[in-house]
């Protein structure tokens, strides 16, 4: 009987996540940079769907995060938040770490370390390699390109909704 209910839970997830992304874009001006992007990162995962042998839900989502880069904190701050059925857990980013998202500095080329399975999102690519999201700040609105190609590349697939929130998919 319980089982019934998980349809509609996850709506209401997938609506409140929805509505969270929309304020995020309104509150930009009145937000910390780093929170904002943060929670832009947060959502997007929740929006993303991993091969089912890389996220199994009895491990947390891992997103690394280099020790210097600025979101780092921000992100800290999402520790334990629930992403689907696992909870998110944010690590310093380094060799032989199991990462589901990585947050890399913009510029540059792919990390040659990055496995299947793993979501790459940018922060404000300038040159090179953008991952499968880029979060682009422009007319002092935060907004974020998607490649879909990228992403299956990754094995990773997206909302159809994320996808009509983006600037740009390609």
């Amino acid at each position: 009987m319980r089982s019934d209910f998980r349809p509609q839970g996850r709506r209401l997830r997938y609506s409140m996540a929805l509505a969270m992304l929309a304020l995020a874009r309104c509150a930009w001006a009145q937000s910390d940079d780093a929170a904002l992007k943060a929670a832009y990162v947060y959502n997007i995962a929740q929006f993303t769907v991993w091969p089912a042998a890389a996220a199994p839900a009895t491990r947390p989502l891992n997103v690394c995060v280099g020790s210097g880069h600025a979101l780092g904190q921000s992100l800290r701050k999402l520790q334990g938040k629930p992403v689907g059925e696992r909870r998110l857990a944010v690590l310093e980013a380094g060799p032989g770490m199991q990462c589901d998202v990585a947050v890399l500095r913009g510029g540059g080329a792919r990390p040659a370390e990055l496995g299947n399975g793993t979501l790459v999102i940018v922060d404000e690519p300038r040159n090179g390699y953008a991952g499968a999201v880029a979060l682009i700040e422009e007319d002092q609105h935060l907004r974020f390109d998607i490649d879909t190609a990228e992403a299956a590349r990754a094995g990773l697939h997206f909302s159809s909704r994320l996808l009509r929130l983006a600037r740009n998919v390609r």
